[in-house]
């Protein structure tokens, strides 16, 4: 079996440790290797290595120290493959693009943001540049059908195969139930501007009045109370006191479930793909969303046969009431980007990637 050394290069502790608790507890039973996988971690944290025993991991104090590592260990064994999580880290872009990782030794399961082109100014635009060449460098894509659409579009001769991240589901989820108060609206998955929120609070106000409530979760990213400032801003200027909520703690996750449950619609405007682990809990509880037709997510939905709404389109209560009807007909255990559903593609990316036929 072919030497794999799993990355993730850079510090994101939610998604991070999201996939190393797939790895230690899911695909170890699922797809097991004679040795323990090895993983390569940027973590301000030491305590992750001690907590996944089924799984290698090799703990980085930071993305250059890593990235330094995996130049050395590419160039030292030609065979080596190196399988990265999301590449949220400039130097493999740079090492890749330069030569020091050898073309065919990199696959890449793309987690969205680190494949669209959002940010404006000279040094963005030549960062995009350098990354849209080094991307064509490898051996093969992991991504939603959307992202591999939008991949293809630049790069229609590298290979590619579906896989969804491994999104936490609940257990558990109260239905939505609609009452009679107001429609009220979770709007966007955090507190990053790509959830757009003044555009998306503005849009809300001219689709459904201002006597609609909206919630809106900005407890992260931390330090962000200028952003926060300017929603609040907004919000004050578009609905009366008290109709918008906006959430600038952290919320436990049994707190964000009760929180969906009291939700009759989503809103999420986001340029990219973005939040499926928001949309799939919005599922799980029966709540209709709205994307914008500029996420290609929605084609994974439309395939997947789950009711999408759009925010270019005329909204309203009627439109809304029969997407939750469509909603409430989903068989979720056959949507693939739920559990167990996205586990087959799992299996189909690690014999590609650890056996000989890649």
């Amino acid at each position: 079996m072919t030497t794999v050394i799993h990355l993730l290069g850079s510090d994101i502790p939610h998604h991070n440790q999201t996939v190393l608790n797939f790895f230690d507890r899911t695909l170890s039973a699922e797809a097991p290797t004679a040795a323990a996988r090895q993983f390569w971690l940027v973590s301000g944290q030491p305590e992750p290595a001690e907590s996944f025993p089924r799984l290698n991991v090799r703990v980085f104090a930071d993305k250059a120290t890593l990235a330094s590592a995996v130049i050395d260990a590419g160039r030292r064994q030609r065979e080596l493959r190196f399988f990265c999580h999301g590449q949220f880290n400039l130097r493999l872009w740079l090492a890749l693009l330069s030569g020091k990782l050898r073309r065919g030794q990199v696959y890449w399961h793309i987690w969205g943001a680190d494949l669209y082109e959002d940010a404006a100014g000279l040094k963005f635009r030549l960062f995009y540049l350098m990354r849209r060449l080094a991307q064509k460098r490898v051996a093969h894509v992991f991504a939603t059908r959307g992202d591999i659409n939008h991949f293809h579009q630049r790069n229609p001769q590298i290979p590619a195969s579906l896989l969804y991240f491994p999104t936490r589901l609940a257990q558990h989820v109260a239905p939505s139930e609609r009452t009679n108060g107001p429609l009220t609206i979770l709007l966007g998955n955090s507190g990053d501007a790509s959830n757009r929120h003044i555009q998306a609070l503005e849009e809300i106000r001219q689709q459904f009045g201002a006597g609609t409530k909206v919630i809106v979760p900005l407890g992260y990213p931390p330090d962000n109370e200028a952003y926060i400032q300017r929603v609040r801003e907004a919000a004050d200027a578009l609905f009366a006191p008290g109709m918008v909520q906006l959430l600038t703690d952290k919320l436990a996750f049994s707190d964000y479930l009760q929180l969906l449950s009291r939700c009759h619609l989503g809103y999420f405007i986001f340029q990219r793909q973005q939040g499926i682990g928001t949309l799939c809990l919005l599922m799980q509880a029966n709540v209709p969303f709205v994307l914008s037709r500029q996420n290609p997510f929605w084609q994974d939905l439309v395939e997947q046969q789950v009711p999408v709404l759009f925010n270019s389109d005329r909204l309203d209560t009627a439109t809304i009431n029969e997407a939750r009807r469509q909603m409430l007909q989903v068989d979720k255990k056959q949507v693939a980007f739920f559990e167990p559903g996205y586990l087959a593609g799992w299996r189909q990316a690690l014999r590609l990637v650890e056996g000989d036929d890649a």
